[in-house]
């Protein structure tokens, strides 16, 4: 019966969660900084959060109690914590934008430990002969539920006037979310591996050569992806006349499509191992900003054929990117390697990031959003050639 109940149920619980990590942190939190008048600085911080969130990933070794308890009472706090964000239109103009991103970064830090813990949770749930095909599969499903989420929410949007539209989503996701935790707790806990102090666990981690080096891709990777990732949307709806329902109409095709890759990525990764999916899974990813850069309100196609390389790329790359971690873990050290991996994976977006709202400023083309766009290409290109060399 245990573990394929709770393996069920974790999907089921993805898929709500994700409706509220989606519009917190994704299409709808951007189109609704934007109705509340965010700049590109803003843009690219509010873009930054999850990566500066991530920098709080050591808690995850220092907290009390069980894994279990910790992600269900970390998610709760930080779903109601972002309550607030959701009512900054409510507040006078010039405190609109602080407040938001205020209480999302609040939610965002508070959850932070959550994924070193569940990662630590699944793996001891998931065999490890299945953990491709498993989380290709749940991956593939939950994409396609984010992405059905952004599409009725940019309806909602579109739909409802400026900013309220916005709000009544992101409020939607608040209550997913909580029901999301519900489920966490009807999920069964394996007896977790004795581990060492959080000292040695990091230090066997970080003493690991070969792993050390996968870190510093990790780091420059999600770099790179940030350079122009805070941008994207924006791109899409200024550059490419997109609007809210479209953007979501996009990820839709995204999704689908991903529900196809995703599974046959995961095959590969089981046959193959995480390094083939790694590779390629990256260069595809990498050449994707050529395509919305090509893309314009007059020409907008190239967007949309973006959506299936979206697909094509990521449905194989989060999943591998994690899976290699536990696949090179002693489990006995398992949260201090996942912690490393967390740590640069929100270092390496919070330094892109930052870069990015540079590099906006400088405004050099037709719009703000061109110039980092066309450095993250580059970036990723020179990263995703390095990932042969694991």
């Amino acid at each position: 019966m245990e573990p394929e109940r709770s393996l069920r149920l974790s999907i089921w619980e993805g898929a709500l969660a994700v409706l509220f990590l989606n519009w917190s942190t994704g299409v709808i939190i951007t189109g609704y900084a934007l109705a509340l008048g965010a700049s590109p600085q803003a843009l690219a911080f509010l873009g930054a959060l999850p990566f500066l969130a991530q920098l709080l990933a050591p808690l995850a070794l220092l907290l009390p109690g069980g894994r279990k308890a910790l992600v269900v009472r970390l998610s709760l706090w930080a779903r109601l914590l972002f309550l607030p964000a959701a009512l900054a239109a409510f507040l006078p103009e010039g405190g609109r934008i602080p407040f938001l991103l205020l209480f999302a970064a609040l939610s965002q830090l508070l959850a932070a430990p959550v994924g070193v813990l569940w990662l630590s949770w699944m793996a001891d749930l998931v065999a490890e002969e299945r953990r491709g095909r498993y989380f290709g599969l749940r991956n593939a499903l939950l994409g396609l539920v984010g992405t059905l989420g952004n599409l009725l929410g940019g309806m909602v949007a579109d739909r409802l006037p400026s900013p309220w539209g916005y709000q009544a989503v992101l409020l939607l996701g608040v209550g997913a979310g909580l029901l999301s935790v519900h489920l966490l707790r009807l999920q069964a806990e394996p007896r977790e591996t004795p581990s060492p102090s959080p000292k040695e666990a990091l230090r066997a981690a970080w003493h690991d050569a070969p792993y050390r080096r996968y870190l510093g891709l990790v780091f420059l990777w999600y770099g790179a992806v940030m350079v122009g990732g805070p941008f994207v949307i924006p791109y899409f709806v200024q550059v490419g006349g997109l609007s809210m329902t479209e953007v979501g109409l996009w990820t839709v095709i995204s999704a689908l499509s991903g529900l196809l890759f995703g599974p046959l990525w995961g095959r590969v990764a089981d046959r193959e191992g995480h390094k083939a999916v790694l590779f390629r899974t990256a260069g595809v990813a990498a050449l994707m900003p050529g395509l919305w850069l090509m893309g314009s309100q007059a020409f907008p196609w190239p967007i949309w054929l973006s959506a299936l390389t979206d697909a094509l790329a990521w449905s194989g790359l989060n999943a591998a990117l994690a899976n290699a971690v536990l696949a090179q873990a002693p489990k006995e050290a398992q949260r201090g390697y996942l912690t490393l991996y967390w740590l640069a994976l929100g270092l390496g977006g919070l330094c892109g990031s930052l870069l990015a709202g540079s590099v906006a400023g400088l405004s050099l083309g037709p719009s703000p959003y061109h110039l980092p766009i066309l450095l993250s290409l580059g970036l990723r290109l020179l990263v995703a050639l390095r990932f042969r060399s694991l």
